[in-house]
């Protein structure tokens, strides 16, 4: 099955070494157990792997983000516009994986067929994920009577999508919503509503099921199958020391699996010191 990862840069960009170890190990794993993956990012992006000697964890380096620089919606605000825009330019069926998310074994897909599958669902109607009245949009127009708000939401780090029709009509009112919405400064709650709750709302228009590979507490339980580093992240960028234990572990798991890749990385930079 092949998958994308998807990277939007700035200037100046670079990503902490754990960062760099989780998006590695994503790709590494993906290609051992799955398929083909792409990262979809900008030139920026290209450039910054190519210089660390990366790019070639990934099948292919696609710069299509690019184009993004005339878009009109506000990135601060919509800061997954980009795996959307990504998405957008995939032919299905096709995985999208967010760059801090490993799955780790060999996965059947053939089930979902023409569906959607993601790593889980997530409860709605809440501070996250408000009712229809928080959303407003400029010049006074109304977001579709048809959306459905009770459907639980989908979490898109990990998400399989079986249809081109599906990622067209998805993608494409996503787009609009991302232009059109009148926003404050809130920088999660239009977002998630846009790539996760309306993903939710597009499968129920379409009649298409949604297979959750997992639940919320499984994923962060004792299993085997996926890594999403999501809500440690913070605690890594605070403490140095845990920063610095996770990267060794990566190391180490890069040197029993890609042992040609471990000795490619310890001769780096950036990575021997984690060897």
């Amino acid at each position: 099955m092949k998958a994308f990862h998807t990277l939007r840069t700035r200037e100046n960009f670079s990503a902490a070494d754990f960062e760099i170890f989780t998006m590695i190990l994503s790709a590494l794993k993906w290609r051992e157990k799955n398929g083909a993956i792409k990262l979809v990012t900008d030139s920026r992006g290209a450039e910054y792997f190519e210089r660390l000697g990366l790019s070639a964890a990934w099948n292919e380096i696609d710069t299509s983000l690019d184009e993004m620089d005339s878009f009109g919606w506000n990135e601060k605000i919509f800061w997954a516009g980009a795996k959307l825009f990504a998405l957008s330019r995939q032919v299905a069926p096709v995985v999208m994986i967010d760059l801090d998310f490993i799955a780790w074994q060999r996965l059947d897909f053939a089930p979902f067929a023409t569906n959607i599958a993601v790593i889980h669902r997530e409860k709605v109607n809440n501070s996250i994920y408000p009712d229809k009245n928080f959303f407003r949009l400029k010049n006074g127009q109304h977001l579709p009577a048809a959306l459905d708000w009770s459907v639980e939401a989908c979490n898109t780090a990990f998400a399989y999508f079986g249809a081109n029709d599906f990622i067209k009509r998805y993608t494409d009112f996503a787009f609009e919503l991302m232009t059109s919405l009148d926003t404050t400064d809130d920088v999660l709650t239009y977002m998630v509503f846009v790539e996760q709750r309306w993903a939710a709302m597009c499968a129920a228009l379409m009649h298409r099921e949604i297979f959750s590979l997992s639940s919320l507490e499984n994923l962060f339980g004792r299993q085997k199958y996926f890594t999403h580093l999501w809500g440690s992240k913070q605690k890594f960028r605070d403490d140095l020391k845990a920063s610095e234990n996770f990267c060794r572990s990566c190391a180490r798991r890069i040197q029993n699996d890609f042992p040609c890749w471990a000795e490619k990385l310890r001769a780096s930079d950036w990575a021997g010191k984690y060897f």
